[in-house]
């Protein structure tokens, strides 16, 4: 006789159980995804917790695997994605941003992208997504002064920062370039 159990979570992940007989199995979710194996064990408890142990090691993995700013790579970009919900002008300004030479824009061409006229709601706007993708990268972007997330750097760069790095007075818009690891997931989707 089959009994299935109402799942726990840990890290965006659901774990169910159930239970076969004396054994008792789990396995992780993302979603409707399932992710790694499934684990039979003698108890629920040690199955959820050899599950939890076995998300803690792929996720340790994937952080190994960060580049040297610490972004999540391409394979993380690309599993995040399908879990995000955009609304059409949050879509529109990362088509437009995917699809512009070099892959960089200013906050006014993502504006337009949207159908905006000002780029102060397409700043909010693009700041909610670059949130949203945070949070299910498990990624922490840099902080303004004032102690608040930069949640556009989860998104895009400062096209210009290496010039303004160097003292270089950068005149005109700010640009944002699109990450890389961005662009990558966003074409093999």
């Amino acid at each position: 006789m089959l009994i299935k159990f109402p799942g726990v979570t840990h890290r965006r992940h659901s774990i169910k159980t159930l239970k076969s007989g004396d054994e008792w199995q789990a396995r992780a979710f993302r979603g409707k995804t399932e992710i790694g194996e499934v684990v039979t064990t003698s108890t629920d408890e040690s199955a959820i917790l050899i599950v939890k142990r076995q998300l803690d090691e792929t996720a340790a993995r994937q952080r190994a695997m960060r580049g040297a700013d610490g972004f999540p790579t391409v394979d993380e970009v690309r599993a995040a994605l399908p879990h995000l919900k955009f609304n059409r002008a949050q879509e529109a300004m990362l088509a437009a941003h995917v699809e512009a030479p070099n892959h960089v824009l200013t906050a006014t061409q993502l504006a337009e992208a949207a159908g905006y006229g000002d780029y102060v709601v397409a700043n909010s706007q693009y700041g909610q997504l670059g949130r949203a993708l945070a949070e299910e990268l498990d990624w922490e972007p840099p902080m303004r002064k004032d102690g608040n997330p930069i949640w556009t750097l989860t998104l895009a760069t400062d096209a210009d920062g290496s010039a303004r790095e160097e003292g270089e007075e950068v005149s005109g818009h700010w640009r944002w370039k699109l990450r890389p690891e961005i662009v990558s997931a966003m074409a093999s989707q």
